[in-house]
Formats: C-alpha cells, sequence, structure tokens
C-alpha cells in the first residue's frame, strides 16, 4: 500500500485510546495483521511477506488421477495416527464422476504415501486411496466435540445432494448423514474449522456476489446443525478490484497460537473474456478447445479479528510463476498450517494451465500438470509492521497484558535496530522503562527478551494496567510481541 493510504489510516486509528476501552491481551500474542491497536505510526507501514518455495511434494502419478489435481483439499495432522494427512482431489474423466476424495500420508509433511485403503471401487478395483466417491468441495477436520465413531468430518456441497455432513472413525471410512446441512452447492470448496476460543464451528461456502465468486460464512455450535436459509457476504470483489474479477477459494483458518487471529487465503480470479474488451487474452485456450470460462488465478492474503470482518491484502501471497520447474499459471492456497519449530509450513495446488485450458484434463496425469506444492513461512511471519531504514515509530493504544517480560518476533536486518518504551494510557514513559534506557536490539529474532537499564526485563509490576508501547526501530520487521511468564 503507498503511504498516502497507510496516512489516512493513520488518522483513522487516531484516538483509538480515548473513545475505546483498552484492550485485554493477558499473556496472549499480538500479531500484526492489520492496523487494530495501532494508535500512532510514522515511516511504518504493514507489509506482506509471501513464503518460501520448499518443494513439488505431490503429483498425478496414478491411473484415477490421469486428469491431474484439482484445487480443492487440505492438511492436517492426526496425533492418535502419529502422521499428517493430505486430503485431495483427483480427477479422471474415464469413469463417472471423474473425481472423488483421496488421502495421502506422510510422517513428515515433505515425503508423501499413497495407500491402498480398499475403500472406494473404481475400474472393478478398491486398490486407491481413494476415500469418499463424487465429493470434492469441502475441508476435512478432526472434531474434537464428537463421538469417537465420527471423530472425523466433513462438509461438502454437491449439485443434486446439496451441503451434506459426512463422518468417520479413522478419516477413511465415511458415511454420508442423511440430514440436509443446506440448500447452498457451494461449487467450491468449504473453508470448516473448530474455534476452541469461541466455541463454535466455522464455515466459509462459496455465495454470489452480484454475479461474481464470493466467500460467505456460517457459524455453528455444532457440525449437523443446519445452516440458515441466508449466508451473508464476508469476502468479496470490490472497487479496488478489477471488473468481473472473482474470489475463488478462500481457505480460512484459525491461527494456532493467537486467539484474536484469523487467516484467509482468497484466490482472485481474473477473467479473460470477461469484460468483452480483453476477450482476446482467452483466444489461445479457445483454440485448442478449451472453455470460455478462462482465466489466471493466484492466492492473496486476508486477516480478521473475529473470523467475520476481513481486510484483504491486494499483494500477491503466492503469485504466479515458476514453482520448481512448472510455470504455474493458478495458484491457490489449501487449507492446514503445519507448525515446525519456528516455521510454519503450507500447501498450495498449482496448475500449469488457465482454467478453461480443460482438454489437459482428459491425458496422463504427471508433473507437468502441476501438483501440490509446499511453502515455508516464518513463525507469525504472514504480515509484518516494517520501519524504514532511516527510522520510524509506532505507538499503540492502550491495553492491559498479563506476564513477566515482554517478547518479540522480529528482524532488524544486519544495520538496523530496535528499542521499545512502555507508556503509561496517556501515552508518558513509565520510569525505568523509557526510549532513554531501553536496550538496543539487533539481527533476527524469533523469540527476543526486551530489556532496559541494567538487563531489567520484569515488568510484571505493571499487569493488568492500561499500558501502551512504543517501538522505536529502524531497517526492522516487527511481526509479533507477547508478555510471558
Amino acid at each position: 500500500m503507498n503511504r498516502l493510504l497507510w496516512c489516512l489510516l493513520t488518522c483513522c486509528v487516531a484516538g483509538y485510546a480515548e473513545n475505546t476501552k483498552p484492550f485485554d491481551l493477558g499473556s496472549s500474542k499480538f500479531l500484526f495483521l492489520d492496523t487494530f491497536l495501532l494508535d500512532k505510526m510514522k515511516n511504518a507501514e504493514l507489509t506482506v511477506n509471501p513464503p518460501r518455495l520448499d518443494a513439488l511434494v505431490v503429483i498425478a502419478d496414478q491411473p484415477w488421477e490421469c486428469g491431474g489435481i484439482t484445487s480443492y483439499g487440505n492438511v492436517l495432522f492426526d496425533p492418535a495416527a502419529n502422521e499428517y494427512r493430505l486430503y485431495y482431489v483427483p480427477v479422471c474423466w474415464e469413469v463417472e464422476p471423474g473425481f472423488g476424495l483421496a488421502l495421502a500420508i506422510s510422517k513428515d509433511g515433505a515425503h508423501w504415501e499413497k495407500p491402498k485403503l480398499g475403500v472406494v471401487e473404481w475400474k472393478g478395483s478398491k486398490e486407491n486411496n481413494l476415500v469418499v466417491r463424487a465429493q470434492r468441495e469441502g475441508t476435512v477436520i478432526i472434531d474434537p466435540n464428537a463421538v469417537p465413531e465420527e471423530r472425523y468430518a466433513l462438509i461438502s456441497s454437491h449439485p443434486e445432494l446439496k451441503t451434506r455432513l459426512f463422518v468417520s472413525p479413522d478419516g477413511i471410512h465415511f458415511t454420508m448423514k442423511p440430514e440436509t446441512i443446506s440448500a447452498i452447492h457451494s461449487d467450491s470448496q468449504i473453508s470448516t474449522f473448530w474455534d476452541a476460543d469461541k466455541q463454535r464451528y466455522f464455515h466459509y461456502p462459496r455465495v454470489g456476489l452480484d454475479g461474481t465468486r464470493a466467500t460467505g460464512y456460517v457459524s455453528t455450535s455444532r457440525m449437523d446443525e443446519p445452516w440458515p436459509e441466508s449466508v451473508p457476504v464476508v469476502l468479496g470483489r470490490d472497487a479496488g478490484d478489477p471488473p468481473e474479477l472473482d474470489l475463488y477459494t478462500n481457505a480460512c483458518q484459525k491461527y494456532g497460537s493467537a486467539p484474536n487471529a484469523y487467516l484467509g487465503f482468497p484466490t482472485p480470479y481474473y477473467h479473460y473474456n470477461a469484460p468483452p474488451e480483453r476477450a482476446y487474452l482467452n483466444a489461445p485456450t479457445l483454440a485448442k478447445g478449451g472453455k470460455s470460462n478462462d482465466g489466471t488465478i493466484e492466492t492473496q492474503l486476508a486477516t480478521s479479528r473475529d473470523g467475520v470482518k476481513w481486510t484483504r491484502y491486494r499483494t500477491p501471497y503466492i503469485p504466479l510463476g515458476n514453482y520448481d520447474g512448472l510455470d504455474v499459471k493458478i495458484a491457490m492456497v489449501i487449507p492446514g498450517l503445519i507448525y515446525e519449530n519456528d516455521r510454519i509450513y503450507q500447501y498450495f495446488m498449482g496448475y500449469t494451465f488457465t482454467h478453461g485450458d480443460t482438454q489437459v484434463r482428459y491425458g496422463e496425469g504427471g508433473r507437468e500438470l502441476g501438483g501440490v506444492l509446499r511453502v515455508e513461512q516464518r513463525l507469525d511471519g504472514f504480515i509484518s509492521l516494517d520501519f524504514d531504514y532511516t527510522g520510524g515509530t509506532v505507538v499503540t493504544a492502550p491495553f492491559t497484558f498479563g506476564g513477566k517480560t515482554l517478547m518479540l518476533n522480529l528482524n532488524t536486518s544486519a544495520s538496523g535496530e530496535a528499542r521499545v518504551a512502555i507508556l503509561d494510557a496517556s501515552g508518558n514513559e513509565i520510569e525505568g522503562f523509557g526510549l532513554g534506557v531501553a536496550r538496543f536490539i539487533n539481527g533476527n529474532h524469533v523469540r527476543k527478551t526486551v530489556e532496559w537499564r541494567d538487563g531489567t526485563t520484569d515488568v510484571s509490576h505493571w499487569a493488568g494496567k492500561p499500558i501502551r508501547l512504543r517501538f522505536e526501530c529502524r531497517g526492522t520487521k516487527l511481526y509479533s510481541f507477547r508478555f510471558e511468564e
């Protein structure tokens, strides 16, 4: 975002303290996902940080995958089985309906196997890794509130069945519940997760917005609870987007280590033939026998504090480009965050063809179609508060905390530096914790303890009392902070 916009945002958040009760942070981590809690900003801005490519980890290499792998799926870790699980949708139009939900397993999240599960028949044999026939539009979760026989749950939609609940004791043998969850046919992946902090299930189906694809939101107390007839839109195109742009999938999910942090990964679909003046972009696909519903898709990042109100950043999170030797024209993140030490791993579906280039689906699969790619993100690293090389200042609104020491996740760069002052609610420095006695921080740290004169770190005297933080940094990326015992 440009500086003018950030000046306007700064003006909007200024005065937060005078009109709002101090935010109760407790001992929870605070991520800089948006302008929430930022009262004053000078020479600093929020920046989206795309992840680093790790590897292409799954390709279409089985007979029932001859048409490739679609853009829907999710990754989770099952502690009972002590393995990672990737649910994905292979395509092969030789056998109706042409697709189903499949399972790959891994011990490290990087090397995946496709077990022969003996569940779904394909061409007269059950020697495959398919788990649900003719379903592709849901997110598999482990339901912490379910009876053992229904430990795994999947809410998915189908043109005729509409939105239904499938349950399983092991994530392999699924049974469809007879009740209809919703009359909606999402025609795209539904993201579902359990929010332990809110004690609610969150669901994000695809809905319509002025003729374009958008993301809806439903909250339920049970997985089998019927959805309301009307589903509100929470993410959709707006005046800042090009004409006819869709938001295809959303991959909305809760961030694991912060109660007020939600992440979404909307995928803007740029149509080649709408409006008509750019239809020439669709000509190569049509010449090969493809569809007029054509275009490219990438992944952006959206953030929320409650899962309902979202801030969408237009900087590509997974941009189009070359990945592991593949010219990716569609890049769609799937739900699932794998936490390993100070890193987070995510997965996206990368196609080497555009949305309408369907004739490639009648091939023999293989690496040339793309597949599932893994990317690496820094812990808390999705967005950073970036301070100018010449120096910048950020002051928070008043908040209360619980804990003893202040910890930062930041990278100052080699010639950068950071200091932190603790202020009272009115903005005055607290004696012994001001900038003049704050120790400089330099380097790349995920958990750096803030110190003041003589190495003082104990701030527990101010726990439960309204304070502000003042960050004085130069050439620094600040990701998060937390007060710990």
